[in-house]
């Protein structure tokens, strides 16, 4: 009798098909039946669904990455009317040219590193996980960092897993840039067609591709800076860890044998 209620058998994706003509295959008796129905379950009805139909991915989406695409359409947009010809105001373009440029390279960078954090890009077969977070890396480190800090430093709270994936977290902020630069665009183009825009309007514009030029590439860095920290943590608390309840061989090879004096004064404070 199945344990899980409901499950969707995935007994039949093996492909077992041995007739067992020697009876290796021995039915367990009622002791190790029952055993196992009163083992806790493993699996949940819709993991059997999704394991039986072999559909075991799409479970991870990007929630920011909307808005960079449309941050990176409004940046196109401008740096093609900067560049246009047919624009002879008195006005100087050029810083709308470069920030628009940079924005544009940036934004491509932070959906990369923003599909890691989120889950869409998977870490298997990645060559940069031990320098980059990773959904599944972050989590991992972060729950443990969540222990060692609250027994530490009494901290309460999830930054310690979150610290690290600060970029998903800013879809209000880079909603109000969308809207800005909307703005611009349509002050960019009224300006340039009429050949009358002003140095005010340039800096204005600037400054807002600038701005979330800026909010995003500082929140990519931090990410990888405070993972990278983190992992330094959990690394180091393993480092000490294995010389917690140490056994008395142990004690005794570490007092009298293989112990530093820093060691030694450690185990025995």
């Amino acid at each position: 009798m199945a344990v899980v209620n409901n499950a969707t058998g995935v007994y039949a994706t093996l492909g077992y098909n041995y007739s067992d003509p020697n009876n290796n295959i021995q039915t367990f008796d009622a002791n190790t039946q029952n055993n196992l129905v009163q083992f806790p379950a493993i699996i949940q009805s819709w993991q059997a669904q999704d394991i039986a139909s072999n559909s075991v991915g799409g479970y991870f989406q990007n929630p920011v990455v909307g808005y960079v695409n449309t941050i990176i359409t409004l940046a196109g947009q401008m740096f093609v009317l900067a560049n246009s010809n047919s624009y002879s105001g008195s006005a100087n373009v050029f810083g709308i040219i470069t920030a628009a440029n940079n924005l544009i390279n940036d934004s491509g960078s932070f959906i990369i590193h923003t599909n890691k954090i989120s889950g869409v890009t998977s870490m298997t077969g990645q060559t940069d996980t031990q320098t980059n977070p990773y959904y599944q890396t972050a989590v991992a480190y972060g729950k443990q960092a969540i222990m060692i800090t609250n027994q530490t430093d009494g901290i309460t709270n999830n930054s310690p897993i979150l610290g690290c994936m600060t970029s998903i977290l800013i879809g209000p902020q880079l909603n109000s840039y969308v809207t800005a630069l909307t703005n611009d665009l349509v002050i960019l183009t009224n300006g340039m067609s009429a050949n009358n825009l002003s140095n005010a309007q340039v800096t204005q514009i600037t400054t807002d591709l600038t701005g979330t030029d800026s909010l995003m590439t500082t929140r990519q860095s931090n990410d990888v800076t405070f993972f990278q920290k983190l992992e330094t943590l959990v690394s180091n608390y393993n480092s000490t860890q294995q010389f917690s309840n140490m056994g008395d061989t142990e004690t005794y090879l570490c007092n009298n044998l293989v112990g530093t004096p820093k060691l030694i004064s450690r185990i025995n404070s």
